[in-house]
């Protein structure tokens, strides 16, 4: 379909994209490039009327400009997916001569992607990658072994005084020079403010 593209040039033309579902409407080679100017303008003119204060010319050409987008969207899908189905069903003859060379790049790509994954397959050379939720068993044992030392219990010995740490979901209040029977996890905390040490050999 031939034309300059506009918002009644894109209407029909999204409407003979409908009523074929296999081939492609012929358009311009640079009809994309074309489409996005078109649209451009558009942008360019709103702001034109804007400045102008033009409220009725601004929410004409806005009706134009968010229609346009729509038609332009939809062929858009249409005409991939009618690329995609021609590579499937092994139907090129169906699209020669009627894309633009942005769609021709877009179906070697896909004819290559194939290619490769299916000589991948067949060679057994395809890696699942693994869900993050699932979990070796290396690694759900290193996980357990994490979680068993936090809760352990060991001796610390409180080096600065403490008020108010909470502790089990109670506030705490800890003086120099006490030696206290904490787990694991509160003590690396005390330790790691250099207000405490673990008193190596003094697990509980």
């Amino acid at each position: 379909m031939k034309g300059e593209v506009d918002e009644g040039y894109l209407n029909a033309l999204l409407r003979l994209e409908v009523k074929n579902d296999y081939s492609l409407e012929p358009v311009s080679v640079q009809f994309y490039k074309e489409a996005r100017d078109y649209l451009e303008r558009l942008k360019e003119r709103i702001e034109t009327e804007t400045v102008k204060k033009n409220s009725r010319q601004i929410g004409k050409l806005t009706n134009e400009l968010e229609s346009s987008e729509k038609f332009l969207k939809k062929i858009i899908e249409l005409r991939i997916s009618k690329i995609l189905k021609a590579k499937a069903n092994n139907e090129r003859e169906e699209l020669e001569g009627r894309m633009t060379p942005e769609e021709q790049i877009f179906f070697e790509n896909i004819a290559k992607s194939v290619s490769e994954f299916s000589a991948q397959l067949e060679q057994g050379e395809v890696i699942i990658p693994r869900k993050e939720s699932e979990e070796t068993k290396e690694e759900a044992e290193e996980k357990d072994a994490q979680e068993e030392d936090e809760e352990k219990n060991v001796v610390v010995y409180i080096l600065e005084e403490i008020k108010g740490i909470s502790i089990m979901g109670k506030p705490v209040n800890l003086r120099k020079e006490d030696i206290v029977t904490l787990p694991m996890k509160y003590a690396s905390i005390i330790v790691k403010q250099g207000m405490g040490m673990i008193l190596e050999g003094k697990e509980v």
